[in-house]
């Protein structure tokens, strides 16, 4: 059966998401136990690490949106890819914490180039009816990856380092992939087109999605550092960090996956305030019911669910924004994204030496709770399409 032309994007979408985003950006907390011990680290300053592996990748994000409207998306996904190759590979070879700072912050950097093009992909090689699905298909290759990554921790024990290499593997895939799925079918596109002047890309129509964009980032970016170190360090045993991070990805694939299809029947603005709620939950969870191993499963899976269906609908809400450039309007979108996981990590860790986990839990579950109440403006909120 031949495959659909939005499948096949979907798919090589997927994939490098996999490589970039679920490994160089969020398989970090998984790891935070072992680079603690093993390099003798605090939880603020791998909390800064964190964020400056945000910090690569929001000027990556920059760089992405340039290079998008002059070559199209193939070679920042591809570029992506190997970045997070090299980033994997210097991660897993490191003699000491500055090696070790090096590669986070280049894996982290590598997810900058393989997102926001894939607006493009789709806008322009998948037909109107599959594009909801085709970037849904794309969103759930984060949770995905986090359930690859966490099986191979829980199959490697204490040999994290062969672990970063078989990422380091994969982003290789990913580049492979990328390549032969993205060659450029319409050279020029995009920059045919005038430059986009500021009002284009801050009106009233945008600036409520960016500022939801910038909440929900400043929460998943705290969840995605320190989840797994503070059920451990809660009394659980070394396990809860992958099996934590693989609940997160089956509950995230297994809804959103969904998400172009919860948009075309129940739109954006209720779905999304409702995941919203749900990332925010899964931080009282934690508070609730330190130490279990029950309660923390559950967390995770809730912010699965939160994170993949919320940011696979606010690609869509950025897509209706910014129409007629989707790259370059959702590389605006990514900056608030990377702004908020650049704060989320540093916020956390320093309130955790100062005020205590539960403070510090509540405190960043605050943000994702308060812009859940910011809907789209009414000519922005995406209608049904079709029943399911």
């Amino acid at each position: 059966m031949p495959i659909s032309q939005g499948s096949r994007v979907g798919l090589a979408g997927l994939l490098a998401l996999v490589a970039t985003y679920a490994i160089g950006r969020q398989a970090f907390g998984l790891f935070v136990p072992r680079f603690r011990d093993e390099f003798g680290l605090s939880l603020d300053v791998l909390g800064f690490y964190a964020s400056g592996a945000q910090a690569g990748y929001l000027v990556a994000t920059v760089v992405t949106g340039v290079l998008t409207a002059r070559f199209g998306p193939r070679v920042p996904v591809v570029s992506g890819s190997l970045l997070l190759t090299v980033g994997a590979a210097t991660m897993a070879m490191a003699p000491g914490p500055v090696l070790l700072a090096v590669g986070v912050i280049a894996a982290g950097t590598s997810a900058g180039g393989a997102w926001a093009p894939f607006s493009d992909a789709v806008a322009y090689k998948v037909p109107t009816g599959e594009t909801r699905r085709a970037l849904a298909l794309v969103n759930a290759g984060s949770p995905v990856g986090l359930v690859i990554a966490s099986g191979l921790v829980l199959v490697a024990g204490d040999r994290w380092r062969a672990v970063w290499l078989g990422f380091a593997a994969i982003g290789l895939v990913a580049a492979v992939a990328s390549w032969r799925v993205l060659a450029p079918d319409a050279p020029g596109r995009v920059s045919a087109n005038r430059r986009p002047r500021l009002g284009w890309f801050l009106n009233p129509r945008s600036l409520r999605m960016l500022v939801v964009a910038l909440g929900i980032s400043v929460t998943c970016g705290a969840y995605f550092a320190y989840a797994p170190v503070i059920a451990q360090d809660a009394g659980l045993d070394g396990w809860i960090g992958p099996a934590m991070w693989a609940t997160l990805g089956v509950a995230g694939a297994s809804v959103g996956a969904f998400g172009g299809s919860i948009a075309n029947r129940y739109g954006v603005r209720r779905p999304l305030a409702v995941m919203l709620v749900l990332i925010s939950t899964s931080f009282v969870v934690l508070v609730v019911a330190p130490g279990s191993a029950g309660a923390s499963l559950g967390s995770a899976g809730l912010f699965g669910v939160g994170f993949t269906t919320g940011f696979a609908l606010l690609v869509m809400w950025s897509q209706h924004v910014y129409r007629d450039r989707p790259t370059t309007g959702f590389t605006l979108a990514i900056v608030f994204i990377a702004a908020g996981f650049i704060v989320g990590p540093s916020l956390f860790g320093v309130l955790v030496t100062r005020v205590g986990v539960e403070a510090a839990l509540l405190a960043t579950a605050t943000p994702a709770l308060l812009v859940s109440l910011i809907p789209p403006k009414p000519e922005n909120r995406l209608k049904p399409l079709e029943p399911w």
